[in-house]
């Protein structure tokens, strides 16, 4: 039973080590709702949801979905390694 237990806590705390993802989804038609930023926004608003984690963020990729909506997903990553001169 210990060893059961023990697998399990090592897979969740797994997960928690898992990427992170900041997505926005928003209808490019619609007029502009002031509590959500703008597309030309997203990098500054992942960027900061990201630097919570000590991450920064990385542009994965745009979609569009069902109702004529983009969906627009970014990676939150380790920042490089700095480079011994």
């Amino acid at each position: 039973m210990r060893i059961v237990s023990l697998i399990c806590l090592l897979l969740a705390l797994a997960g928690c080590a898992s990427t992170r993802l900041v997505t926005f989804i928003y209808t490019p038609t619609r007029p502009g709702v002031g509590s959500f930023p703008p597309p030309a926004e997203f990098q500054a608003e992942a960027q900061k949801e990201c630097g919570r984690y000590g991450l920064i963020a990385q542009h994965s990729w745009d979609n569009w979905t069902s109702f004529q909506r983009v969906r627009s997903e970014w990676k939150c990553v380790a920042p490089p390694a700095p480079v011994p001169y």
